[in-house]
């Protein structure tokens, strides 16, 4: 990126960088939004025929206790696990994991998915791997 100095920061298009789509994600998962869920995915999603006109259907639903770690395969793609305490299922720690893409409307989720052979993925890339966030106990 043009910025000059961190250039090991991912590039953020329209102010969103790659570490900010699980949360979007997840949050919107929580909710029950299938429209916001439905844009942060890079594929075509209309195999699964979900009703993108109904509100969220528990708007008052947020993750704020998670955990983000990131590892880097190449400027265009990022993995991340996030681990959260998920107030949709009685504030279980759950987790997702995320193979995050570069598309022309900007950081996208790959799939509706889980990623394929994610944990054999991150071994190799062990030496990017950044925790962006702790799970901080209240």
């Amino acid at each position: 990126s043009a910025c000059g100095g961190g250039g090991d920061q991912p590039e953020k298009i329209n102010g969103v960088g790659p570490a900010d789509i699980p949360l979007k994600f997840v949050n919107a998962r929580v909710m029950g939004d299938k429209k916001s869920m439905a844009e942060l995915i890079a594929v075509d999603i209309s195999y699964l025929s979900w009703d993108l006109s109904q509100p969220p259907k528990h708007p008052e639903y947020k993750v704020t206790n998670y955990e983000l770690t990131q590892w880097k395969f190449d400027d265009d793609t990022y993995y991340y696990l996030m681990q959260f305490i998920n107030p949709a299922r009685e504030n279980i720690l759950d987790r997702e994991d995320f193979k995050i893409i570069k598309t022309k409307e900007g950081w996208k989720r790959e799939s509706y998915d889980d990623t394929k052979n994610f944990d054999a993925i991150v071994s190799k890339l062990a030496k990017s791997k950044k925790v962006l966030k702790e799970l901080n106990e209240k």
